[in-house]
């Protein structure tokens, strides 16, 4: 008899073994990393953000709101590091879901107000899936999945090629050494 009195707690507590535990909800794709800042700060910076397009920005027509894909919450100014998360409440935008990134970066303007033309920003610092601090990495998101250690490195000395233009040109001048090596 006292068996049966204990056997419904068991089987309680076997049932809810983590079954509602955050572990196993399901995960919002995503990712997050740390910008590290090096050098002195452009005096005129008004605003910095992590930005994030999923297409290649190869021309100015690709700046738009349907490419943009995730903004950070404002860095503040003069910053050594800073760390973010595209499922950050205060983010400004973030409409991330899984699949491939093409352009990550850290973006300054001058301006006070939000805008998407391309002159009103200077790009300070892009994520590189390799040592090349001059070629904008691809990051990949697997479905419900969250990567983190999304670096990126601004060496406000050594700023990375603006796109479009000195993206094309780094591109140009790649595939035009790899004929000459032929």
């Amino acid at each position: 008899m006292r068996a049966l009195r204990i056997l419904p707690f068991l089987f309680l507590l076997l049932s809810c073994d983590k079954g509602l535990s955050p572990e196993n909800a399901d995960q919002k794709a995503g990712f997050g990393g740390t910008v590290t800042f090096i050098g002195n700060w452009n005096s005129a910076a008004k605003q910095t953000y992590v930005v994030a397009f999923k297409d290649p920005l190869l021309s100015i027509s690709d700046f738009s709101i349907f490419n943009l894909k995730f903004v950070s919450d404002s860095i503040p100014f003069g910053s050594n590091n800073f760390n973010y998360s595209t499922n950050s409440e205060n983010a400004v935008l973030s409409n991330i879901e899984f699949g491939d990134y093409s352009y990550v970066a850290v973006a300054q303007t001058i301006r006070d107000t939000l805008s998407l033309d391309r002159n009103d920003w200077i790009v300070a610092g892009i994520y590189t899936s390799n040592d090349d601090s001059a070629q904008p990495g691809i990051l990949n998101i697997p479905q419900g999945t969250f990567i983190e250690n999304v670096n990126i490195l601004c060496d406000f000395n050594n700023p990375p090629p603006q796109p479009p233009s000195e993206i094309q040109n780094l591109l140009k001048s790649f595939f035009e050494s790899k004929k000459s090596d032929e």
